[in-house]
């Protein structure tokens, strides 16, 4: 048998021996059927009809027509460390990966040195010089063109090269640790936007709890001056006899309450400016304006393609990415069963006269092709294949996990929003019978058919009901939110 068949042979035998199974982790299925189930459920929220666009775009904010808001979110884009950072981990990734794609290439170095030496006179090189040397064998070299005599005690050593090293990749070895590599820069691309999305996700969380804390300190305020004169005007009945001390109390305690909620509320106030603030790189001193309530945005939700409800989702993309570059770890595992070829030679020249350099007598050269194949190696070759399956495994398992943890998300975002949605109506509702009400009981004050001390409790009853209506409108603002956010906030993915 030749060597070349026995070296067929045991190359397959190795590479039967190092391959198992890939664990027992399998990508699952997107729950398609429930996704659909909760996109037909909420074909009657109108939030969710949006004929202008078919999915949410990738710059979700502008459904929401507030300039301001849109101005915050880009100036923190372009501001926070959070994101420079994983701006920063692409380019790592990308110059990792430009690294590993050298490999593909062989490499060419020149070098070139000048050695002074002096030879020992006690060593293995002797020189003519002195009795005790006589009759021995000695080295002749050219100190000058055409002659030739011994070494020189003291001599200068010129020498330039060329060194030329390329291994051939004949089992993708290096072409699957750059996919892998690649892999990892596609996981960062995709990470870096789920990092936008969660930074613009919090930034208009907290910007419109501080619009409706804005609303809320208005009413809050109103509320303040209605138990005020509420109170000033039981003092008086106090003073007259026609009422009691507990009420007064009552009244008091009332009013303390209403200026407690007053301030509660423009400490929160405090509190969303900051946060805002630091979102945008520490800019404290940017100024928030109140805006005027806009109409609810509406969320497109895909009704033939349930799928894209979490597809889109980058960190989803991002674990895709790291599944594949696990995947193509293991293949680079297993190349390691098999021989590693390499070439490596170099050419230049060598001299002790600086004049004859560059001539063709002062040439060396040497070509080394080599073939190494591991025999035995303890188990690291088994070890590392292994491990690679593993890690490929465990991908897996995040995969899954994230699958169903975004499924959840989903699905309860749909519910909260329905279920704010609905809340929301009743308390509008809620408020425009309280603000008729008011109203007419002012008609019927500027008639002298009621009291001054109805029309105040009618307006704080009023002043409660547009209170909650404002923290109902906030609640669903926020599960609008949420469920962009669980929907990848209209997120495009993009290869390198």
């Amino acid at each position: 048998m030749t060597f070349f068949k026995r070296f067929i042979i045991y190359s397959a035998l190795l590479s039967i021996s190092g391959c198992s199974p890939v664990g027992h982790a399998i990508p699952i299925d997107v729950p398609v059927d429930a996704l659909g189930k909760a996109i037909q459920g909420a074909n009657d929220v109108p939030i969710f009809q949006n004929p202008e666009h078919e999915l949410i775009p990738e710059e979700w904010w502008l459904l929401f027509n507030d300039s301001q808001l849109d101005e915050i979110i880009q100036a923190s884009f372009s501001k926070n460390p959070t994101l420079q950072i994983a701006r920063m981990k692409i380019l790592s990734a990308h110059y990792t990966a430009d690294s590993v794609r050298a490999s593909f290439f062989p490499y060419l170095g020149f070098g070139a040195d000048v050695a002074r030496q002096k030879l020992s006179e006690t060593g293995v090189i002797p020189f003519a010089s002195g009795p005790a040397y006589s009759g021995t064998p000695v080295i002749s070299v050219p100190t000058t063109p055409g002659s030739a005599t011994r070494i020189p005690k003291y001599f200068t050593l010129y020498e330039t090269e060329l060194n030329l090293r390329y291994n051939f990749d004949f089992w993708d070895k290096n072409r699957n640790t750059f996919r892998a590599a690649l892999g990892i820069v596609q996981a960062n691309i995709a990470e870096e936007a789920f990092a936008r999305l969660q930074l613009s996700i919090s930034i208009a969380e907290v910007y419109y709890e501080l619009q409706m804390n804005y609303k809320r300190q208005e009413i809050a305020k109103s509320l303040v001056e209605n138990r005020s004169s509420y109170f000033d005007l039981v003092q008086k009945r106090v003073k007259a006899n026609l009422d009691n001390e507990i009420s007064l109390q009552f009244i008091q305690s009332s009013l303390s309450d209403a200026q407690d909620s007053l301030l509660q509320i423009q400490g929160r106030i405090a509190l969303n400016e900051h946060q805002l603030m630091a979102y945008m790189a520490g800019n404290f001193d940017e100024t928030i304006q109140e805006i005027t309530q806009q109409p609810l945005p509406k969320i497109p939700l895909p009704q033939d393609l349930p799928l894209h409800l979490i597809s889109k989702r980058p960190d989803i993309t991002a674990q895709l990415w790291l599944i594949e570059s696990a995947g193509r770890q293991i293949e680079v595992a297993k190349a390691g069963f098999y021989p590693d070829f390499n070439l490596t030679a170099f050419f230049g020249f060598q001299t002790i006269h600086f004049a004859e350099l560059f001539k063709w007598p002062s040439t060396f050269f040497n070509v080394n092709p080599a073939v190494s194949l591991p025999i035995f190696d303890g188990g690291r070759l088994n070890a590392n294949l292994h491990a690679s399956e593993m890690n490929y495994a465990l991908a897996i398992l995040d995969y899954n996990n994230l699958i169903i943890n975004t499924t959840k998300e989903v699905l309860d975002a749909i519910s909260i929003v329905r279920n704010t949605h609905q809340r929301l109506s009743e308390y509008e509702h809620k408020f425009a019978y309280q603000s008729e009400l008011y109203r007419l009981t002012n008609l019927r004050i500027s008639h002298s058919l009621d009291s001054s001390l109805n029309g105040l409790v009618s307006e704080e009853h009023m002043l409660v009901s547009q209170d909650q209506e404002v923290i109902a409108l906030e609640r669903t603002i926020q599960a609008i939110l949420r469920l962009i956010k669980s929907i990848g906030g209209g997120y495009e993915s993009c290869e390198v």
